[in-house]
């Protein structure tokens, strides 16, 4: 086995380790950390949350400036939708299979990279953005604590995509470094067929 490949083989268990415990979703005290910072740390410690965002942050990155300002503007506006909705109480959580899916198509975009027509990429950020949104309820608390945590929450996902998206971009001037964004993307792709697979199984 080459190191390549060793390499490959390495980094995909250990996204599968991470991704394992997606259980529970649902927002629980962080300790040490304010209620508005808890919601914004909240994306980067939910295994499946993460994944769909590397998915999107670097699918986001192979547009064209118009396209990834569109792309932004939709995730802003149905990730605020979902997160609304979760003070209703009628959505607890999204199923995770539905979650690491949605990582698993944007990852195969990514592969891909073929230019997607408008409508089809605003229908993957506002799927994505809305399931980010509703399984982020927030368990208990006062209202202020509730809306603090979710504001957190939302621009805990928008910075991630976003910076990462814009970051990202600047990165695909060279086909060498456009390879290496597919590459990243494959790697999400096979993890999340994986984590998809151990999920379906129970």
């Amino acid at each position: 086995m080459n190191r390549k490949s060793s390499l490959l083989i390495r980094s995909l268990l250990a996204l599968l380790l991470l991704s394992l415990p997606a259980t529970a979703d649902a927002h629980t005290a962080i300790s040490g950390v304010g209620d508005f910072f808890g919601g914004a740390l909240h994306p980067l410690m939910t295994p499946t949350h993460l994944l769909v965002l590397l998915a999107l942050g670097l699918l986001a990155a192979q547009h064209s400036s118009l396209q990834l300002k569109i792309s932004l503007a939709v995730f802003i506006s149905f990730s605020a939708l979902g997160l609304l909705l979760t003070t209703t109480g009628l959505v607890k959580t999204v199923y995770p299979p539905v979650l690491i899916g949605i990582a698993l198509v944007a990852g195969v975009l990514v592969v891909l990279e073929k230019p997607l027509p408008a409508i089809a990429n605003g229908a993957i950020f506002t799927l994505a953005a809305l399931a980010l949104g509703l399984d982020s309820a927030v368990e208990n608390g006062s209202a202020p604590v509730i809306t603090k945590t979710l504001l957190g929450t939302w621009l805990g996902l928008i910075l991630a995509v976003a910076d990462m998206a814009y970051y990202l971009s600047l990165l695909t001037r060279q086909r060498w470094q456009q390879i290496g964004i597919r590459v990243a993307g494959s790697w999400i792709s096979a993890a999340s067929l994986m984590i998809l697979a151990f999920a379906l199984r129970r």
